[in-house]
């Protein structure tokens, strides 16, 4: 298994940006019917980040950026409904959000990419890995789901708290969500990052219309009967104290793709990766790192 090369066109923005700590500079692809905003840092192995529900790339961490920027060749782009990508008012399925990641390979002439998918962008890159796997060179899942029968999800209580945001303005509303998303101490002992870290993520709001409809098909996804397919080297990873998708979920995703590695963090919330930036990046790094190597002595091996 060879790793194909860029494209030029990805070439010539990795020229433009090569600076991993720089602000966000998104570029436009039509892919899937709409528009398409996205970014590339670093550089190495393609690695494409998929985002979870109402949020847009620049809600990735900075510090988790730069770092995977230092390995990989890291694609960050907004799901449709979200930041700078277009908002129709349909099309938010998320199989049909993984056909927009394909498209966006496609732009770039990525034929085969790591992938990681945060929530519900764990939800998408399942949806992709299932319907295109031969897209999928590795699948990083964090703090997700399968969806169906086999799904353990959040109390009412804590769906009513991310869902019943009506007549709040986009700060109270993130703040609102926080309650649900980061572990109490974490946000108690940090509160000023998670403030800069709001502001960054509400610089381009997700309408309404946008946020229902990606909660909505959220809801309806389903992969349980599908993931026994996968042949992806997966990493499964969470907190342990995750309320909005228990940790249990995670163990389920483990038992149901064949031979994925399971990481449960002890202490962190939804928002491990930003509660516990540095240990993400060393996991999800070297899991990376060991596939690819696997991968070059099976090349190495089939002569």
């Amino acid at each position: 298994m060879k790793e194909r090369r860029k494209s030029d066109r990805a070439d010539k923005l990795q020229e433009q940006i090569p600076l991993a700590g720089r602000p966000m500079t998104m570029c436009d692809a039509e892919v899937n019917g709409i528009k398409i905003a996205f970014d590339i840092r670093g550089s190495g192995p393609p690695l494409i980040l998929v985002m979870g529900y109402r949020l847009n790339s620049r809600a990735w961490p900075l510090d988790f950026i730069d770092a995977l920027a230092e390995r990989f060749t890291v694609v960050l782009f907004d799901n449709r409904g979200t930041g700078l990508s277009d908002k129709p008012l349909f099309g938010y399925e998320l199989s049909n959000m993984a056909k927009d990641v394909c498209g966006l390979m496609d732009h770039l002439e990525i034929a085969r990419a790591n992938v990681l998918g945060y929530s519900m962008g764990g939800a998408i890159a399942q949806e992709l890995v299932c319907r295109y796997p031969e897209r999928v060179l590795s699948l990083v899942l964090c703090a997700t789901l399968c969806g169906g029968r086999r799904a353990i999800y959040a109390r009412s209580t804590v769906i009513n708290i991310m869902h019943d945001l009506d007549g709040l303005d986009p700060a109270a509303a993130a703040r609102r969500i926080w309650t649900v998303t980061y572990e109490p101490k974490y946000l108690a002992t940090n509160i000023d990052k998670v403030e800069r870290q709001m502001q960054r993520e509400l610089e381009t709001p997700t309408p309404l219309h946008a946020a229902d409809l990606q909660f909505q098909a959220f809801v309806d996804f389903d992969t349980s009967e599908a993931l026994s397919s996968v042949r992806s080297p997966t990493l499964i990873m969470t907190g342990d104290g995750d309320v909005l998708i228990p940790a249990h979920n995670s163990e389920v995703l483990a038992e149901l793709i064949p031979d994925a590695q399971l990481a449960i963090l002890p202490g962190f919330a939804h928002r491990v990766i930003w509660e516990s930036t540095g240990q993400c990046v060393a996991l999800i790094g070297n899991f990376l790192e060991q596939t690819q190597a696997a991968a070059n002595a099976g090349d190495s091996y089939a002569g």
